[in-house]
């Protein structure tokens, strides 16, 4: 909550500032460098989005009954968990067991309720959590020799139809890599995390590819405690999965 300051050491003759604000449609400003320079801490150059250009918005955070969500489980890979509390990426030990379970989680959201005449602009996707699963620490910074965050888990677009209540590990539908969202581990003081999905509803391969949802797997798999997060049949409903549109007429 400061003043921004910024150095030209010349060049263009004019500057574009795109500003952008949630909710607000992206605002591309032009100022000359005469402009720019005349600015001062006291004198700044003030940025405005103007009103009239705020976007609609519709909000979606199914329960039990009108939610899409299921998990599926590599070591019962014929059962189904369609009424699971957790939307989950998970390779975790199986006390009874003794071994390993990897679980993977499928969503969709129902746009149904989405006038006709949307143009949509942004998609975000927000999941909760009640209690973060344990993990060593050093996994949310960056390698100190490449500088690069691991990545932890993947949001893929499904191509094939599947039912909450019938989809299992053996029979979980095909999905494909392209426009993939990555999930990297976190540290914040909040108990959710907000993804943009954008590119699962507006992308070159919306009229080509069928979307069906999309399904939440480690990258790579079995390479990190992962991910658990409520499900839309978790008794908590303010920390169920909540896809936020954000739409123009």
């Amino acid at each position: 909550a400061e003043i921004n300051h910024l150095i030209i050491r010349g060049g263009p003759e004019y500057y574009q500032f795109v500003l952008e604000k949630e909710g607000y449609a992206t605002q591309v400003l032009k100022f000359s460098a005469k402009e720019l320079m005349s600015t001062s801490k006291e004198q700044p150059l003030g940025l405005k989005i103007p009103w009239g250009q705020q976007y609609d918005v519709l909000e979606l955070q199914p329960g039990p009954d009108e939610g899409k969500d299921a998990m599926i489980s590599n070591l019962q890979p014929d059962a189904n968990f369609g009424d699971y509390k957790y939307f989950e990426a998970t390779f975790l030990p199986e006390p009874i067991l003794a071994v390993m379970r990897s679980n993977r989680s499928l969503i969709d959201f129902d746009l149904g309720s989405l006038p006709k005449s949307a143009i949509i602009q942004k998609v975000t996707l927000r999941l909760s959590y009640d209690l973060p699963i344990p993990v060593d620490s050093t996994l949310f910074y960056p390698d100190p020799g490449t500088g690069v965050v691991p990545v932890a888990g993947v949001l893929q677009q499904v191509i094939e139809p599947w039912d909450e209540h019938k989809v299992t590990w053996n029979n979980q539908p095909r999905t494909i890599e392209m426009f993939q969202v990555f999930v990297y581990p976190f540290v914040k003081n909040a108990n959710f995390i907000d993804i943009d999905v954008t590119k699962f509803y507006v992308n070159p391969s919306a009229s080509v590819l069928p979307f069906y949802g999309m399904l939440f797997r480690q990258w790579p798999d079995n390479s990190f405690p992962g991910f658990r997060f409520a499900s839309s049949d978790y008794p908590e409903p303010a920390l169920r999965p909540k896809l936020i549109v954000y739409y123009t007429l």
